[in-house]
């Protein structure tokens, strides 16, 4: 899986609304317009096309960096509240 960091500038706030419930639904928030995910090419083609749907392309933007896992261990967090991995659970299939 590959790891990215997304971030985006929405101008009208219902818009911002939903794009933030979008990413918010796939990946975890480092700051208010900024998300990570570690995820296959498909789940940012499916984030792509909702978020698509919802912004407008003339006056909005979302942008998709993916990070080599070399400097995506680089990663540090400074402020009131410490970047903790979240800890992989298990599948289970049943």
């Amino acid at each position: 899986m590959k790891k990215w960091l997304i971030i985006y500038d929405i101008r009208k706030p219902k818009r911002l609304q939903k794009i933030a419930k979008l990413m918010a639904g796939y990946a975890t928030r480092v700051q208010k317009s900024v998300f990570e995910l570690e995820a296959p090419e498909r789940v940012i083609r499916e984030i792509r096309n909702k978020a698509l749907q919802i912004m407008d392309e003339e006056k909005d933007f979302v942008v998709y960096f993916n990070i080599c896992e070399k400097d995506w261990q680089k990663r540090i967090k400074y402020g009131p509240q410490k970047y903790e991995e979240q800890e992989e659970k298990p599948y289970h299939i049943y």
